[in-house]
């Protein structure tokens, strides 16, 4: 069986040789598989221009501090006296600052792995749709 890696260096020649040859079995469902998988590309490659814009860490700052913000004033609001008196965890509005800081520095960091893992996945999408596409522009 051949690697990737070695299927991607083959000529399209050997690649046609490969495909002509009727010794070789060829696996159920693979026709299936191929059309699902160039669905998907063609629906990826169409989201990508209809895509906006990537959004820059400090506006994902801000909005994340507008958002904690717009938490805090809603919870002050639609506090029920009745519950009882809420209590400072920090005695030192530094101190809870400086958490609340790393709160949204630790989800950011979450939010950037996620990012690039569905960015790679999207890549590795696109190889198989690619060397078809190779083939059959040759």
């Amino acid at each position: 069986m051949k690697r990737i890696e070695d299927i991607e260096m083959m000529e399209v020649e050997d690649l046609l040789k490969v495909a002509e040859d009727s010794s070789v079995p060829v696996p159920k469902g693979l026709e299936s598989r191929l059309r699902e998988t160039l669905l998907s590309q063609k629906i990826a490659e169409e989201a990508e221009r209809d895509e906006v814009p990537a959004v820059s860490l400090r506006t994902r700052w801000i909005t994340g501090l507008a958002l904690a913000a717009a938490c805090t004033v809603a919870a002050v609001f639609l506090h029920n006296p009745a519950q009882g008196e809420l209590k400072d965890t920090f005695d030192d509005p530094r101190l809870a600052y400086a958490e609340v800081e790393k709160t949204f520095e630790r989800i950011s960091m979450k939010m950037s792995k996620a990012s690039e893992m569905a960015y790679e996945a999207t890549n590795e999408i696109g190889k198989p749709a690619s060397i078809i596409r190779k083939i059959n522009r040759k």
